[in-house]
């Protein structure tokens, strides 16, 4: 099984080549930003922080979602970016 190889062998790519820890972030964040997209509470309901209840209680919650989502966005953007320059 050659891919698990690979999956095993990720650890030494990030090490060897730290640039690949932006796409690690980018595909974080893009999980996030899909549940957002969908609705998922998890994604933007923030229990015990009374910086995001602040946020959302003043903007409604669809409001924050799309300004979370545009944080989200422009995050992955800027990850992707950061990779595409620091391999040269």
């Amino acid at each position: 099984m050659e891919w698990l190889d690979k999956i095993k062998d990720f650890p030494n790519l990030i090490q060897q080549e730290p640039r690949y820890g932006y796409l690690v972030v980018a595909g974080l964040l893009l999980i996030w930003l899909v549940g957002v997209i969908c609705g998922w509470k998890w994604t933007y309901s923030r229990p015990g922080s009374t910086g995001g209840n602040f946020w959302m209680n003043l903007l409604g919650p669809k409001t924050f979602r799309f300004w979370l989502g545009v944080i989200l966005a422009v995050g992955i953007g800027l990850s992707l970016y950061l990779f595409s320059i620091s391999g040269k």
